[in-house]
């Protein structure tokens, strides 16, 4: 279930002042969370563990609804949109059926399908040409369920006119309806009490969405109550139904608007912070939910958003690169504010940003993952460090790749540096759970090269390469391979090269375990002159 205020979710006027440390962002992202839903009123799966824990439906309405009164009330008929805006519908039924022209004229027509286009035309006789029903065609069926599109359901179907296009309303008793929604909301193995609060509180929402002045009260989809029609019911759903047959919750003599979720993640949503603006509703506050560590939506995350398309999701003109995040009385996030790398200031509703990103709820969580080395280049045998931050995401481990595999360094916890001295090529990571943030450090061989004759370089490589030595000279406005030294098992080589004045270039390429490395070396007249004595 996912509820509509004044046709959408409405956006953030009043925050509480329960806050979060800031976490950095210029690394990555991490996200995490709890339940899964809008969190007001009963939870499905804290019922469930409820159930498990021996409660009857009635203590886990008490629980989920405190104050309300169980009720009994007559069986009004509800109507349910199950199409809108279709270019044709097939209505159909096992036995012999009635159509109505909504103005209390019926014909009888015969067991079939038939299919009805927006101008509602039927044969009414056999052999007779199609006629007209004009804006609304009722049709029942007293001995088997209609049929729309192939699914069956309880009641009558009426189709209304509009223009170009047809929509198709179920008219059903309540309890008809309920045994409809309860195996759609609730899985039917589940305990019966878990199952008979399920009918109740579907059964009382229900009432509490009746709506006289339109031509539909109810959508058969999370923006109301889940709807699956005859198809949908299951024994031991049909039972809870029955057992609690006409109950509702009141309050004050009302029936209560009894709005439910999956999962709450451990403490359900009050009314108004789940949809700022809303007024305080008595029944609908926040309260503990154990049993929801059932759900395997209970804790959810860690993954990664990187700080740029956070920014991006959710049109902020530069990458974040600091989030806080304000939380309300029922511990969700009310509004995140977040830091641009230009300076600005941004603030997002909880809503807003747990839709860019898909959330399963607002109650989340966005920690930083990061690790940086002082440098991403060294020369072999230099130190580097390397800077690891976990903020907001629990425990992480600072890992090195030798090979294809990961060796850990280090448990990190907040922010932690590292002295390391890297023999070769270096990646480094920093995981939590599936999630790491890495980065690499590339060591250059150290090389020296010089002169020691006018026709001899003479130089040294640590450590020794699997890529060859080349000497380049500059000649006539490009560089061209003079020499290729072999460098000996010790590191060091020594290469005849006529040397002349200009400029000299000596490379090692990348081996793939250790960076290309290069020196210039300028050779000039008074150089060769001394050489020469």
């Amino acid at each position: 279930m996912r509820v509509r205020l004044g046709g959408a979710l409405a956006v953030l006027a009043t925050v509480a002042a329960t806050t979060c440390g800031a976490a950095r962002a210029d690394g990555l992202l991490l996200v995490s969370g709890h339940g899964w839903g809008h969190g007001v009123g009963m939870s499905q799966w804290g019922a469930y563990g409820y159930a498990l824990h021996g409660w009857s439906y009635k203590r886990i309405l008490g629980h989920y609804y405190p104050g309300t009164r169980l009720s009994r009330i007559g069986e009004p008929r509800v109507r349910v949109l199950l199409a809108q805006d279709v270019a044709v519908a097939t209505v159909g039924c096992a036995a012999r059926m009635k159509v109505g022209d909504g103005r209390g004229r019926w014909w009888k027509l015969r067991a079939g399908t038939y299919g009805v286009g927006p101008k509602l035309v039927l044969p009414l006789r056999r052999g007779a040409r199609g006629r007209s029903l004009g804006r609304v065609a009722e049709f029942q069926c007293g001995r088997a369920p209609l049929e729309l599109d192939g699914r069956p359901y309880h009641g009558d179907l009426v189709l209304r006119s509009a223009g170009g296009t047809l929509s198709a309303v179920d008219n059903l008793p309540l309890d008809a309806y309920v045994r409809g929604v309860v195996p759609a909301e609730m899985p039917s193995k589940w305990g019966i009490a878990a199952l008979e609060a399920q009918a109740v509180a579907a059964r009382s929402y229900a009432v509490s969405e009746l709506k006289p002045n339109a031509h539909y009260d109810l959508l058969p989809d999370t923006r109301d109550q889940m709807y699956g029609g005859v198809a949908a019911e299951r024994p031991r759903t049909d039972r809870a139904v029955y057992d609690t047959s006409g109950e509702v919750l009141t309050w004050q003599g009302r029936v209560a608007r009894t709005y439910y979720s999956s999962s709450s993640g451990g403490r359900t949503e009050s009314v108004q912070d789940a949809w700022p603006g809303a007024a305080p509703i008595p029944y609908l506050r926040s309260v503990p939910d154990p049993y929801d560590t059932y759900s395997p939506h209970h804790d959810w995350g860690p993954f990664a958003v990187a700080a740029a398309s956070l920014a991006s999701r959710l049109g902020a003109s530069s990458p974040v690169s600091s989030v806080r995040i304000v939380r309300d009385e029922s511990y969700r996030a009310a509004q995140v504010v977040a830091t641009l790398a230009s300076g600005a200031t941004v603030r997002w509703s909880g809503e807003q940003v747990a839709q860019a990103l898909r959330l399963r709820s607002t109650w989340f969580s966005i920690g930083e993952l990061s690790v940086e080395p002082s440098s991403t280049r060294v020369l072999y045998g230099r130190s580097v460090r390397i800077v690891a931050r976990a903020s907001g995401v629990g425990p992480a481990l600072l890992q090195a790749r030798r090979g294809s595999a990961w060796r850990t360094l280090r448990r990190v916890r907040g922010t932690t540096s590292l002295e390391l001295t890297p023999p070769r090529d270096a990646e480094y990571r920093l995981l939590v759970g599936q999630a790491a943030a890495s980065a690499s450090v590339d060591v250059a061989p150290r090389l020296h090269v010089e002169a020691a004759g006018a026709a001899l370089l003479r130089g040294s490589i640590e450590p020794r390469p699997a890529s060859p030595v080349r000497v380049w000279r500059w000649e006539r406005g490009g560089w061209r391979v003079v020499a290729r030294p072999v460098v000996g098992p010790s590191g060091t080589f020594a290469t005849p090269v006529r040397l002349r004045p200009g400029g000299y270039r000596i490379t090692v390429d990348a081996d793939g375990t250790l960076a290309a490395a290069q020196q210039r070396l300028r050779v000039t007249r008074r150089l060769l002159a001394s050489l020469a004595h």
